[in-house]
């Protein structure tokens, strides 16, 4: 695999994995809060309509295309490299964040800085 091609894989990796967070996000929303104290068939109904609402379905494209960029990407790179890089997922989520109005912090924000800061000292090892 020429290396361009190893960085977009990891990047479309990194992006569907985030976007498959920021799914679940959306479908548990529409779904709301489960229903802990309902008994066992609540919970199945529950799980069983939150699994196939079109955000969830979502979830499994992207963390099925996900893994398999992540499989190729693993066929030709370190671990100790690229493991770690998939963090910016994080930076990603935390945008998602800002922009939908979650409470956001500026300790959540700090931390998310100082993750996507050691990717950058990971990538200039490379």
């Amino acid at each position: 695999m020429k290396p361009g091609t190893m960085w977009t894989f990891l990047a479309l990796a990194i992006l569907l994995g985030a976007l498959g967070q920021i799914l679940m996000k959306i479908g548990m929303k529409q779904a709301g809060p489960v229903p802990l104290h309902d008994g066992t068939a609540a919970l199945v109904v529950y799980f069983f309509k939150a699994l196939t609402s079109p955000p969830l379905l979502g979830v499994v494209v992207c963390y099925g295309l996900s893994i398999l960029l992540w499989l190729a990407v693993l066929s030709v790179q370190d671990l100790s490299l690229v493991r770690p890089l998939m963090s910016v997922g994080y930076l990603l989520t935390l945008i998602y964040g800002i922009y939908s109005g979650e409470t956001v912090t500026w300790e959540r924000i700090g931390g998310t800085l100082l993750i996507t800061g050691g990717v950058f000292l990971l990538v200039r090892s490379a």
